[in-house]
C-alpha cells in the first residue's frame, strides 16, 4: 500500500514540475490562461494519481 502512496506523489510531483518548467521558460501567456493550464494539468495529474490506485490493486 505504501507503493501506492510513494507512486501517487512521483505522479504529482512529476506533473506539477512539467507545468511549471512550461509555464515560466515558455513564452509569455495571460494571466487567465496560466490559471486554466496550471488547474487542468493538475486535474490530469490527480486522475492519473488516483487511477494508478485502482491499477494497482486489481493487477
Amino acid at each position: 500500500m505504501a507503493a501506492n502512496w510513494w507512486l501517487a506523489l512521483i505522479i504529482m510531483v512529476v506533473v506539477n514540475g512539467i507545468t511549471a518548467w512550461s509555464l515560466w521558460t515558455g513564452e509569455r501567456i495571460s494571466p487567465i490562461a496560466r490559471k486554466w493550464f496550471f488547474a487542468v494539468t493538475n486535474v490530469i495529474g490527480l486522475g492519473l494519481a488516483i487511477s494508478q490506485f485502482f491499477w494497482m490493486d486489481f493487477s
